[in-house]
């Protein structure tokens, strides 16, 4: 298996629409704290774009500002396009006319608008698998690296807001009332968001390498993971073996950690089974950046490429509060990252999991 590196990130979010803006709400551990309307109330949203603005605008307001740091000219015509997005065109048929006709349903063709917005010609695939979408996009992409089919890949995570999500998971109760508190004893749900990543996967060295991702999909509950944590640790022990690292080896870890009172105490249960009393450095993006859905897994690892240029680990948004039952505490400010492996952990609703390992080389 050949080494996979990362070359270019783009992200368009909550946080910012530059590498610069993320940064800086990263760095100074801003909360996304924003609202929508949902049946007369207002639920918490972190919003990359007026509320008002419509699918297809907020679709080529995205890209654009995706594209301008992946430098999409150099990008061999033959690298795959792999997409992962768990709403793929839903806010696009929320905002037709009422009721549709079943010829008039629109097209799935996300990839093809992608395509067309960034004027590329390559062929690939579409992954929609909850909020594991574009992980399993990504894997997909390193994979066809790591084995000689491919020597460039273009991974690409979109989740643009719309009213099914949100009433989803508001109807469920797992939504804060106000912002995300990841780890805290006062945690009290997630802040769902929007946004649209990329990243250029390549195997020419370059700063910032990835290795492969171990996935699995927890059969043991409906909705999420098993309560010890041993599903998640399982995942993360396989990432860190495909990595022929040591748990010991690890700088630190980027948590799933979303607020949520559950899923945080089973994550911090599976950490502390892989780490003992000698936990690395734990940090979380998802109050800062909105639980982005399917695509979480490259938004964040964007955020995390941009962090990495500045040579800092970001401390985590919306913590304040050690809950002695978890006995984790969280970055509260940047860490320098000049070298130093990081475990990548993304768990999703209905069970499934990934966990990947990245360094700067």
């Amino acid at each position: 298996m050949r080494p996979v590196y990362l070359s270019h990130a783009g992200l368009w979010c909550a946080a910012g629409a530059t590498p610069e803006a993320v940064r800086e709400v990263l760095e100074e551990a801003r909360p996304s704290i924003a609202r929508a309307e949902l049946l007369g109330q207002q639920v918490p949203y972190a919003f990359a774009a007026p509320p008002e603005q419509a699918f297809q605008g907020r679709l080529e307001t995205g890209l654009r500002a995706v594209a301008a740091t992946l430098d999409l000219a150099t990008l061999p015509a033959e690298a795959p396009l792999c997409l992962g997005s768990s709403s793929l065109v839903i806010g696009l048929i929320e905002g037709l006319p009422w009721p549709l006709a079943p010829e008039h349903l629109p097209v799935d063709d996300l990839d093809e608008r992608i395509r067309q917005a960034w004027g590329l010609r390559n062929t690939g695939w579409t992954f929609s698998s909850a909020c594991l979408s574009s992980a399993h996009a990504l894997d997909a992409a390193a994979r066809l690296i790591a084995t000689g089919a491919t020597e460039e890949a273009l991974v690409i995570g979109v989740e643009v807001f719309n009213r099914l999500a949100l009433a989803g998971f508001s109807s469920l109760r797992l939504l804060a009332p106000d912002h995300s508190r990841p780890l805290d004893l006062n945690r009290n749900g997630m802040v769902l968001g929007e946004a649209i990543a990329a990243v250029r996967l390549q195997a020419r060295p370059s700063a910032f390498r990835i290795h492969l991702p171990a996935l699995a999909l927890d059969t043991g509950n409906l909705t999420g993971h098993s309560e010890d944590g041993s599903t998640i640790a399982a995942v993360m022990a396989e990432a860190i073996g495909q990595a022929r690292l040591h748990p010991n080896d690890l700088l630190a870890v980027k948590a799933q950690a979303s607020g949520s009172p559950g899923a945080d105490a089973i994550e911090a249960r599976a950490l502390r089974q892989i780490f003992g009393t000698r936990l690395p450095a734990i940090f979380s993006m998802k109050a800062a950046l909105g639980h982005t859905l399917g695509a979480s897994g490259v938004a964040e690892l964007a955020a995390l490429r941009f962090c990495a240029e500045a040579r800092w680990l970001p401390p985590t948004a919306g913590f304040s509060t050690r809950d002695d039952a978890l006995g984790l505490i969280p970055l509260a400010a940047p860490m320098p990252w000049e070298r130093g492996p990081v475990l990548f952990n993304l768990q999703g609703f209905g069970g499934g999991l990934a966990s990947w390992v990245v360094e700067p080389c």
